[in-house]
């Protein structure tokens, strides 16, 4: 599975999880993606095949609506919540590389246009 980190990731994220053999792209680390409108950038995830990692669910879960209304389908939408995944914690970013290696390596769905919530990892 392909990721793309929404602009509010580190992109030292996409570094390490790319270390650890995962294909993800982080949007502060592109100059022609940072600052595009989130449509554009949702499109562009579809058309890399790459599933966007977003706490801004305030405007991705609306654009994903209307994406199902159009038959558009896109490669996934995975919502992170800014207060399991704080970042102005110590726990951050380590807890998100953990929930997303956790994700990609156990998949909890398939396919294309779904949505899922990305949780934590207990240890």
């Amino acid at each position: 599975m392909k990721l793309l980190l929404d602009e509010m990731h580190a992109p030292s994220i996409a570094d390490a999880l790319t270390k650890d053999s995962l294909d993800v792209v982080a949007v502060a680390s592109v100059a022609d993606l940072r600052g595009v409108p989130d449509a554009d950038l949702l499109a562009h995830a579809a058309s890399s095949g790459r599933a966007l990692v977003t706490e801004n669910i305030v405007d991705f879960a609306p654009l994903a609506n209307q994406w199902a209304t159009e038959d558009r389908p896109h490669a996934g939408l995975i919502f992170t919540n800014p207060k399991r995944f704080n970042r102005a914690t110590l726990a951050y970013p380590g807890n998100l590389m953990a929930a997303l290696r956790s994700f990609h390596d156990d998949p909890p769905v398939d396919g294309q246009s779904w949505i899922w919530w990305l949780q934590q990892v207990d240890h």
